[in-house]
């Protein structure tokens, strides 16, 4: 019988035909477990809600006997140690009043205590505290010197000499 040469295409498209048939079947398999695994996610997430319902009543059911008992004094609520604050901590100090604020009116000032300093600020219209401007000027690099009277007063800090 004469080679006709469709004997040869059909033989070599053999194995890839195979190796497709293998690849069909697998992608068949996979689809039948991502089948099965949507079904076990289906059931478990039912019996997840079925147990929160379940933790719902019996919050329900305890709720009662909470409302029951009576109400303890509000030191009595209070862990031992902690002192009653007067809320969420925020700034104290107003934005406008910044380091540089403070070096400022320690240079209109000359040499002031921490709370002369403050009262000047209030005049001008930022309630700060001297706790607030002693933070402040330490930061801010003032320097600090004790004053005849034994209270801490802040001054601008003496810059080096320039070399000329």
């Amino acid at each position: 019988m004469p080679d006709t040469g469709v004997d040869r295409e059909a033989a070599a498209a053999a194995p890839i035909v195979q190796a497709a048939e293998r690849l069909v079947s697998r992608i068949e398999a996979l689809v039948h477990q991502v089948a099965e695994l949507k079904a076990d996610n289906a059931a478990l997430r039912r019996e997840v809600r079925a147990a929160v319902a379940l933790i719902e009543r019996a919050g329900d059911a305890a709720a009662p006997s909470r409302a029951v008992k009576r109400a303890a004094p509000a030191a009595a609520r209070r862990p031992k140690g902690r002192r009653r604050g007067k809320g969420p901590k925020g700034r104290a100090t107003p934005a406008s009043v910044t380091p540089d604020i403070v070096l400022a009116t320690i240079g209109k000032l000359g040499s002031a205590t921490a709370a002369e300093i403050a009262k000047e600020l209030s005049v001008l219209g930022d309630q700060v505290s001297g706790r607030a401007v002693r933070w402040l000027a330490e930061r801010a690099g003032a320097a600090t010197v004790v004053g005849e009277d034994g209270q801490l007063r802040y001054r601008l800090p003496s810059s080096p000499p320039r070399p000329s």
